[in-house]
This record gives structure tokens, C-alpha cells and sequence, in this order.
């Protein structure tokens, strides 16, 4: 079965090896993908708002404080006990189901190439942690070249390669002749599909 322009075709070998099952996927629209990364980031700056204002709430009526240094540790402390409370619930949900609350909300889940859930490590550890890590270091390592070696502006460096991956991705999404996978999906070796229902 050949893939289209829509569709992906999974070939998903059984425990014995002796057979091949292959079903077929709708890919998640580049669209709602973007609009699922969008609610995501809207509901972690909620949830560091939401850190914010206990924090307020603490110094204010609890510690009875007007000390900057007080105030500034609260905000860190509560700002960082919010996010990772989001981060936690929003972690067991990629682990199990492949959906991030955006995804959820928009019908669109990760699964492998193979078919199967990639649980915590396909989903969490490979797609959002090691690639944010790669991220990191390629931006930090260009800067460094690009400032020191050929003087650019640091600020303008900075932001260019802040983003380069991020844009690349985007690109990507767009792709149907690479089933709109991103350089995560091929880092977890995963496909983003829409749901049943």
C-alpha cells in the first residue's frame, strides 16, 4: 500500500515475526499540529502565572514580607513548583495516550513508526528532552563560532540560532514527501497521526 498524501501505512510485525499486519494512518495536518504547540505554550504561561499570583498571595498574607529577596525567592520557588506540577501531569499523558493536553485538545496523538505507543522515552525523553538538549548545544555552539570567531552581533546570533531548528521544523511540517515529520519524529523515530473517533 503506498502512502499518500494523508495517509501513512505502518507495517506492524506480530510477536511470532511470521506475519505482517499493516494498517493505515491519517497524518495530523501541519495546522493542527502548530495549534496544539500554541495551546501548549499558552498553558505553561498560564501555569507560571498561576505560580505568580501564589506567590503574591504568600509574601503578602502568609510571610507578611516586603523584602525583595524574600519576594524574588517566593516567585522562584512557586514559579518553579508550578511548572513542575504541569510538567509532571503533562509528562504521564505523552507517556501514556502520545498526547500533550494540546494535542488532546486538537485530535492528534504521537505514535511510533512501528504503530505502537513510544511511551516515555519516544514521547518525552527523545522528542522534548534529548532534542531540546541537541537544540541547546548546536545554538550555543554556533553563537559561540559566529561571535567570537566572525564578530557578529551577539543579540542578532542569539535569536537567529535560537530559532533555526524550530523553523526548520516548521518547514518540515509542511513536507508530505517526509509525512510531515519533524527532526523530532525522526529523532524518536515517530509519526504525529490523527485520532479515531
Amino acid at each position: 500500500m503506498s502512502n499518500t498524501q494523508e495517509n501513512f501505512s505502518i507495517n506492524n510485525h506480530e510477536y511470532d515475526h511470521t506475519a505482517d499486519m499493516e494498517i493505515e494512518v491519517e497524518l495530523a495536518s501541519p495546522w493542527n499540529r502548530i495549534s496544539a504547540y500554541i495551546i501548549n505554550s499558552l498553558l505553561l504561561t498560564l501555569v507560571a502565572f498561576i505560580g505568580v499570583i501564589l506567590s503574591l498571595f504568600f509574601v503578602k498574607f502568609v510571610l507578611r514580607s516586603k523584602s525583595e529577596d524574600i519576594v524574588i525567592l517566593s516567585l522562584i520557588i512557586c514559579i518553579s513548583i508550578s511548572l513542575l506540577i504541569y510538567a509532571i501531569f503533562q509528562f504521564i499523558q505523552m507517556s501514556k495516550t502520545g498526547q500533550s493536553f494540546g494535542k488532546r485538545l486538537m485530535g492528534i496523538k504521537v505514535i511510533g513508526i512501528d504503530g505502537q505507543n513510544p511511551g516515555f522515552v519516544g514521547t518525552v525523553l527523545l522528542r522534548e528532552g534529548i532534542f531540546n538538549i541537541i537544540a541547546e548545544i548546536i545554538s550555543v555552539t554556533f553563537v559561540a563560532i559566529f561571535v567570537h570567531l566572525f564578530n557578529f552581533p551577539e543579540l542578532a546570533t542569539e535569536l537567529l540560532f535560537a530559532y533555526l531548528l524550530p523553523f526548520i521544523c516548521l518547514i518540515m511540517l509542511f513536507r508530505k514527501s517526509t509525512n510531515q515529520r519533524t527532526l523530532q519524529d525522526y529523532l524518536a523515530r515517530t509519526i504525529v497521526i490523527k485520532v479515531e473517533k
